[in-house]
């Protein structure tokens, strides 16, 4: 509002506090009709029709406008008080099939949404967030199961869409190797080697050796964890040695 050199920035009331302190127009500029106004720290709130009039004129003039401000999240960490920081991603238990993924964001203003997504952006599915609040600021943690797929990355995001502010990290999750095969080779073997001899007993042997040697670091650290499967060492026989491994 404007009215004979009388407007809201020197002393009219009635402006929505909305825009209070954002709104200015070109004072030098009005004598040659120009009656434009400048909106700054736009928000996505600001969209909307807006109208200009002029009622002295006659007939009487307005002319209209229609503003659209598109929201542009990006990481606004340490430029906004309050913007989320990095979130704390980490794995809390792992198996050979799914793991459970914990997500951290700490300290945020006002509260974000957080949402785990996997390496195409698909939002996965997960646990109730828990949530507490100390103030004005928001801890959030948010729990999810993955299982094994063709991807192993997920990331952990936490949007803040009132100042335009996005943040994440991202975790590559390692399953754990299936063993089962592997021991099902191993047994096999043992088996050739006590039931065939020659040529075949000397292929299973190879086959057992191979397997031994494979595991040759695990082996040693049972055999500290176990004592009775020191009998792998020294003068024992391999197979009293297979025997004493299965």
């Amino acid at each position: 509002m404007y009215d004979g050199g009388l407007h809201y920035n020197n002393g009219r009331p009635g402006q929505d506090e909305h825009f209070r302190g954002r709104v200015s127009h070109f004072p030098q500029e009005l004598q040659f009709g120009n009656a434009s106004i400048i909106i700054r720290n736009t928000t996505v709130a600001d969209s909307g029709d807006y109208t200009c009039d002029f009622p002295h004129l006659q007939p009487e003039q307005r002319f209209c406008i229609k503003l659209v401000v598109e929201l542009t999240l990006k990481d606004r960490s340490g430029e906004i008080p309050g913007a989320a920081p990095k979130p704390f991603v980490g794995i809390l238990n792992i198996s050979e099939d799914e793991a459970l993924l914990k997500c951290e964001v700490r300290g945020a203003s006002p509260k974000p949404k957080v949402e785990w997504r996997d390496s195409d952006g698909n939002i996965l599915p997960a646990e109730e967030p828990q949530v507490s609040r100390t103030g004005e600021r928001y801890d959030i943690t948010l729990l999810t199961t993955v299982t094994r797929t063709n991807s192993s990355l997920f990331h952990c995001v936490a949007t803040q869409e009132e100042m335009g502010h996005v943040t994440r990290d991202q975790i590559d999750v390692r399953y754990c190797e299936k063993t089962s095969e592997v021991k099902s080779r191993y047994g096999v073997g043992v088996l050739i080697g006590l039931w065939f001899s020659g040529v075949a007993a000397t292929l299973a042997l190879s086959v057992a050796a191979k397997c031994i040697r494979k595991h040759k670091k695990a082996s040693q650290r049972n055999q500290r964890d176990d004592p009775s499967k020191e009998a792998c060492n020294g003068d024992a026989s391999l197979t009293d040695c297979l025997t004493s491994q299965l």
